[in-house]
């Protein structure tokens, strides 16, 4: 049996690091698998994707370390045409080889030499983890009689024995290390041929076990925009002409191919030299949900929690997908995942603020407040418990010039009666204004609204960020003490929710060279949303993407490279414009702000309605000073006709000097 802590510490780890190399146990194959094409292709693929959508837990499942895993029941008969190595690029070590008098060529010669040595001994651990598997391909003794003998022509610090090669390899790769650290006071060590040395390897190990003859070798370089550029162009030629039994592959963050230049005449050719896959947009968008159901119903089966709808077995055979394509499987699995983290109604969410004296009291100040500006009825009139969903959107209601307080009044006169009306008729105003009404009401209030809690509401949260989905599972997990077991109470999910976007928000400051101007944009960029819900009219209501209209100003090239960097590390995501007023008009842009902010602000996570502002504006936002932005906002909050409670608690609660 599972018990609070075993669930705790199963949803800790959302990170691929911290599962280690051979992720088998916790790896849910996605639904998309064959379509990547990863084990029979030939040709080099481009595996783009932001942080926490899953890039390096797909890359160390094809590793050999998961491929040919201990604890794998069987291995496919074709492992062998495709066995994994993977590189994940050092930033610091990477940016060392650099400059400090040392020749362009040398620096490039030493990165060649590093991914030899380090590349190496992953062609000799794969070797290992296949004889150690229930392949019966290798076996130990035929690893004990390789002889690399010839191999010493390239360096005579290179062993013969399979044994010893390793450690030697290792030994250079720290002769490397400390000439980086001190290319003055080291002499400089002598560098194996790169790929060359690879090739050479592989074939000695062909040539003399024959099961390996057809064997593929697949690196898998991680967080390829950690290179600096002449090293990019490095790895882009051994892309260019990889050819069996060497493939290079490449995974990155988007915006992140700064090059498709080589060391020689020809740059990369997409599609010719590569083909790119977009685990975000081609795959991810349609298949999250339940992606999510089954990573969290195979993390509760890992817990020891008994009677769930799945086989964790199923799920990490890519042979078993076509079992998990049916509409009753997915359906049983996503019902699950539901029952497990439950969320509320639109008519659960609107009952919450009648149940509650503190909410029942903003209501009513709220509709006395509208009506005191318009002189018509009574709180009583609009105050009705029995249709709580009518009762709380009449604040936004009696607040436009369009809908006078008589008007609103019948209208909820004809609901009450069961007359066709426009809070659920063709108008349905219940619908529009719901959410919006509702995050108002519990914006002044020192909890989270319970419109973030939900596997629903999560996998929203989210959007593709498996890392992100796991963080608000592990959180919730972590607040709720009343039982040790799920379902996890709605509250405890919001309050999650909202812990955990503070945390992510936090780490914008460690998003690369921009990190800082990030996370300062964030801030205020979903201040100014968090405004935009608090007009008591809700005109434009659930307003968080923006797009941006000409002004007086063009934004510039570096402002441009914000927006890049923005996109890279998904502090933005990026839409073609969803409406246009004529054929006339122009496509534009639209700029969504990533959804797991929005419990910190308090704002929707649905893309609704669209801000627009202008590039003046804009600028403002990526590089004005505390006080311009301060008075960027004032102006929308005089525009909005915000004033009073309205403003609750200060003016611009996340604008303060010390975060800009």
């Amino acid at each position: 049996m599972s018990t609070a802590t075993d669930l705790r510490r199963v949803f800790s780890q959302n990170r691929a690091e911290e599962l280690g190399y051979d992720v088998w146990q916790h790896y849910v194959v996605p639904p998309f698998y064959q379509e990547l094409d990863l084990t029979a292709a030939r040709k080099p693929r481009l595996i783009i994707g932001g942080r926490g959508c899953g890039k390096t837990m797909l890359l160390r499942y094809l590793s050999h370390q998961t491929m040919f895993s201990a604890t794998r029941p069987t291995i496919p008969t074709d492992a062998l045409t495709h066995i994994g190595l993977y590189w994940r690029a050092d930033t610091q070590f990477a940016s060392a080889m650099s400059q400090r008098g040392i020749p362009t060529d040398t620096w490039d010669a030493a990165f060649s030499h590093m991914a030899a040595v380090i590349l190496g001994m992953e062609v000799l651990n794969s070797l290992t983890s296949i004889a150690s598997s229930s392949c019966d391909a290798v076996c130990s003794e035929q690893l004990d009689q390789l002889d690399f003998h010839r191999l010493l022509v390239y360096s005579q610090k290179l062993a013969p024995a399979f044994r010893d090669l390793h450690p030697k390899l290792e030994e250079m790769l720290w002769e490397f290390q400390s000439w980086v650290n001190d290319v003055r006071g080291r002499t400089q060590p002598a560098f194996l041929p790169g790929s060359k040395f690879l090739q050479s390897l592989i074939k000695e190990i062909q040539r003399q076990i024959p099961s390996l003859q057809n064997a593929m070798f697949f690196v898998y370089l991680d967080e390829y925009e950690n290179l600096d550029l002449r090293q990019q162009q490095i790895v882009n030629t051994w892309l260019k002409h990889s050819q069996t039994p060497l493939i290079f592959n490449l995974a990155m963050k988007r915006n992140a191919f700064d090059t498709l230049a080589t060391t020689g005449p020809e740059a990369l050719s997409d599609i010719h030299d590569f083909r790119t896959h977009d685990l975000e947009q081609d795959f991810l968008e349609d298949n999250f949900p339940i992606m999510a159901a089954e990573i969290l119903l195979l993390r509760f089966a890992l817990a020891g929690v008994p009677d769930l709808p799945i086989e964790p077995d199923v799920l990490r055979d890519p042979e078993k997908i076509d079992l998990r394509r049916t509409q009753d499987y997915r359906r049983a699995a996503i019902s699950a995942a539901k029952a497990l983290f439950p969320g509320l109604t639109n008519k659960e969410l609107a009952t919450t603020i009648f149940a509650d004296g503190a909410l029942s009291n903003q209501l009513r100040r709220r509709i006395e407040r509208a009506l005191s500006r318009r002189n018509g009825g009574t709180v009583q009139d609009f105050f009705r418990p029995a249709f709580p969903e009518a009762s709380v959107i009449t604040p936004a209601l009696l607040s436009r010039p369009s809908t006078s307080p008589d008007d609103v009044r019948s209208e909820i006169e004809k609901l009450e009666r069961g007359e066709d009306n426009k809070f659920t008729g063709a108008t349905n105003w219940i619908h529009n204004n719901l959410v919006a009404s509702v995050l108002q009401l519990y914006e002044p209030q020192s909890r989270a609204c319970p419109f973030y809690a939900g596997f629903d509401a999560f996998c929203d949260l989210s959007r593709g960020n498996i890392r992100h989905f796991l963080e608000l599972c592990y959180k919730s997990l972590n607040r709720d003490t009343s039982s040790a077991k799920p379902p996890i109470p709605p509250a405890e999910q919001a309050e999650a929710a909202r812990q955990a976007s503070a945390a992510l928000l936090r780490e914008v400051k460690s998003f690369g060279r921009k990190g800082n101007q990030l996370h300062d944009f964030v801030f205020r960029l979903g201040t100014l949303f968090m405004l935009a819900h608090q007009r008591p009219s809700l005109s434009e209501s659930e307003q968080s993407h923006f797009t941006i209209l000409r002004g007086t100003s063009d934004l510039s090239e570096e402002d441009r490279e914000f927006f890049r960097e923005a996109l890279k590390w998904s502090v933005l995501y990026e839409y073609k414009g969803t409406k246009k007023k004529s054929e006339q008009e122009p496509e534009t842009t639209e700029y969504v702000l990533n959804p797991i902010y929005a419990p910190f602000f308090h704002i929707s996570y649905r893309k609704k309605r669209r801000l627009e502002i202008t590039t003046d504006d804009v600028i403002c936002l990526i590089r004005g000073k505390y006080s311009e932005v301060t008075e960027l906002l004032r102006r929308y909050s005089g525009k909005w006709g915000l004033e009073g409670e309205e403003l609750n608690p200060t003016l611009f609660p996340f604008v303060e000097p010390d975060s800009l």
